[in-house]
Order: C-alpha cells, then structure tokens, then sequence
C-alpha cells in the first residue's frame, strides 16, 4: 500500500461518520415524522452537507493520489477539511433528538455555529484547491461560487427570519448543484477501448 493509500482510510472513516450521521438524523425524522415540521432550510442544508461530504471524499480519493511530498502538516489539512464537513453533519443532526424536535428552530439556534464552520471550509477549499494547482484551471466560476457561499454565510449568520434562512439554503444548494453540473463538462462517460 502505498502511503496516500494508508491516510486516506482515516479520511473515509471521517467522511463515512458525517455520511451516516446524517443518514440516521434523516432515518429517526422519518419514525417521527407526525411530531417534527418539515423545514426547508434544514432539508437544503442537509442535501448540501451530503453532497459536499460525497465530493470532498471524491476529490480526496481522485486529488490527492499523486500528491508525492505526504508529510503530517499536508495530512492534518486534508483531515482537518473532512473534520469541519462532519462537524456540520453534527450541528445539523444533534446526537440526542428530542421526540418532538423543531428542526427549524435547532438549525437557527445553531446558525452561528454552523455558518462559521462553513465559513472555515469555504477557506479550506480554497487552499485545498491552491495546494492541488487548480485555481487557475477553475478560475472565474469557482471564485465566483466561494464568493457566494460567503455571501450567503454572511447572510445566514446574522438573520432569525425564515424566508431569509429558506432563500440563503437553497440558493447553497443551487449553486452546489449547478457547480456539480458545471464540472459535469469535463466528465469521460463512456471510453471506448480501442479495436
């Protein structure tokens, strides 16, 4: 095995208790779903932290692999990365959920949390994005995506109203998808092998 090899199993074991915090968190609202109202911003929120966990483990697997100078600082930033995805996966999904549990209220309760958090992965991304030389190959699409997750954070963290939290959740979902589409361009989907 080689030494990427050997990191990257703590980095999935990271990403697979963010993946299946969320996925119990969804599993216990579905047994209770006649005492908890569905919110939009947390469903929005849930979707985007799933989603950015999945591309993160991806990029990890795919991005990091011929990374050749491993050394524990390198190896700390990438876990540190996976570490600040699973503590939104905790802030959305707390460990002891009451029987009747507003997720709307938590997510607002929890808010500044969450959104500093998001805010550090924000910063995270960037520099994993600088460390692996694809700034200049993302350029103007992905500044601009950063640009609007810190708008949005910004937004987020300072108000309580509900249609704001609704409007701030789905457009980080938009723009996610959208980026995920964008990067689709590039995707290889069949190759055919030479006769």
């Amino acid at each position: 095995m080689s030494s990427f090899e050997f990191l990257s199993v703590l980095i999935s074991v990271v990403v697979g208790l963010g993946i299946a915090n969320l996925l119990t968190g969804i599993g216990r609202l579905v047994h209770r779903h006649r005492h908890i109202r569905v919110s939009i911003t947390f469903l929005a929120w849930t979707l985007f932290v799933f989603n950015f966990l999945v591309i993160y483990w991806w990029t990890v697997v795919f991005g990091w692999q011929s990374w050749q100078n491993w050394n524990l600082l390198v190896f700390m930033f990438v876990l540190c990365y996976g570490i600040l995805l699973f503590l939104l996966s905790v802030i959305l999904f707390p460990v002891d959920m009451p029987e009747k549990w507003d997720p709307h209220s938590h997510f607002i309760d929890l808010r500044r949390w969450f959104f500093g958090i998001f805010i550090g992965v924000i910063f995270v991304e960037a520099l994993d994005s600088y460390l692996k030389n694809h700034l200049d190959s993302f350029s103007t699409p992905y500044y601009s995506l950063l640009g609007l997750w810190i708008i949005v954070s910004g937004v987020g963290w300072s108000s309580e109203n509900r249609r704001t939290q609704n409007v701030v959740s789905i457009v980080a979902l938009a723009s996610q998808l959208a980026w995920f589409a964008y990067q689709l361009r590039d995707l290889e989907w069949s190759v055919t092998a030479p006769v």
